[in-house]
């Protein structure tokens, strides 16, 4: 005859199986709730991928629509465009868009006409730069300058203190001097003393590199918009035309806090007061991924746009296939003159605030 187990015995093993039967259950309650969580993300990617011209379509249309803005801006202020306070920072608020719910839309403008042209400043202009605003000493001004300067202009003879075709193609692998103006500011590190300084041992842009191209754009080839300058861009150009930017803003109306007129102290041949090249990003979110857009454009208010002028005389709108070919779009006389457009994530921008405002400014919602 068997002895009987004890009660607490058989209690203690059945408190056991319970405990891991809950374990078990609890595991695969993670296991399900992450399970369904990759399931709704990857379906929200394979919704975009799998139907990608609902997205793409939409995201250019917003591009549309803040187009139309700053043009009907601009015609209302005699064909200009300033600064953002004119009214065409919100183009979505502005033309009654309402977005989709599950979407979001993002419209950002940058100002490529507030910074310097790298590829046409004189070498005065670029050793003041050097020296005044990125603090560098007198003969690292001077070598920085000569071989930049060999570097975009299409001869080979080199400065005293350059660098032309010669000396690059005795390196490890050899090339070339580029001869032309710069394409991009990475290019700066295939020039010598550039790849030193502005570039750490890894061929990464440095804090000194962000400085300089929050100053320079290789886009810009105009005059720079001293509404939306940054402090250091107005500074130098204040030292090289002899005056004080702290009053250049002075007497502004608060409803239209910007320059409408160069004024009379500055340079009218490099400082202007219009935006003359705008990148506009349109960023929509459907889901946990975006589809982003980027456009860098000139504005082109000098002829009314007439969608009629593309049509053959003795024909109405309704005969006509419009193929979108280059004649037909310059009979149409766009208002923008697209130069560059990509439908890639861009690098964040260096958006800096207009120096007409100063740090202690309060901003009201």
């Amino acid at each position: 005859m068997k002895a009987r187990q004890p009660t607490s015995n058989r209690q203690g093993t059945r408190g056991s199986v319970l405990i891991a039967v809950l374990a078990v259950i609890l595991l695969l309650s993670f296991l399900v709730s992450s399970f369904l969580d990759e399931a709704v993300e990857d379906l929200e990617y394979r919704s975009i991928v799998s139907e990608p011209m609902d997205v793409r379509s939409y995201a250019f249309s917003i591009m549309e629509v803040a187009l139309a803005t700053i043009h009907e801006v601009a015609l209302i202020d005699e064909g200009k465009i300033h600064a953002l306070e004119q009214g065409w920072s919100d183009p979505l608020t502005y033309a009654k868009i309402k977005v989709p719910n599950g979407w979001e839309v993002e419209v950002r403008f940058e100002d490529e006409s507030r910074k310097l042209s790298i590829n046409t400043m004189s070498e005065e202009m670029l050793i003041l730069l050097f020296e005044e605003s990125l603090e560098l000493d007198f003969g690292t001004s001077r070598e920085l300058s000569s071989m930049l300067l060999d570097w975009i202009d299409a001869d080979d003879s080199r400065r005293l203190n350059g660098a032309e075709s010669e000396d690059y193609l005795r390196r490890n692998p050899p090339y070339k001097a580029a001869n032309k103006p710069l394409q991009s500011l990475e290019e700066l590190r295939l020039i010598e003393i550039w790849e030193d300084e502005f570039f750490d041992e890894r061929g990464q842009p440095n804090e000194l590199f962000q400085r300089f191209a929050s100053m320079v754009s290789v886009y810009n080839g105009s005059k720079v918009n001293l509404n939306n300058a940054s402090a250091e861009v107005l500074e130098l150009l204040s030292l090289k035309d002899g005056y004080d930017d702290r009053t250049l803003f002075d007497g502004l109306e608060p409803e239209k806090p910007y320059l409408t007129a160069t004024p009379e102290s500055v340079d009218p041949s490099r400082s202007g007061v219009e935006v003359t090249l705008l990148r506009i990003t349109v960023r929509v979110l459907r889901g946990n991924v975006p589809f982003t857009i980027s456009a860098l454009l000139e504005p082109d208010f000098t002829e009314q746009s007439d969608a009629n002028q593309s049509i053959p005389a003795g024909r109405r709108d309704d005969d006509v296939v419009r193929t979108g070919s280059v004649e037909e779009q310059d009979r149409i006389n766009y208002p923008f003159r697209i130069l560059y457009l990509s439908e890639f994530m861009p690098i964040e921008p260096n958006l800096t605030r207009p120096a007409r405002y100063s740090e202690i400014d309060i901003e009201l919602d």
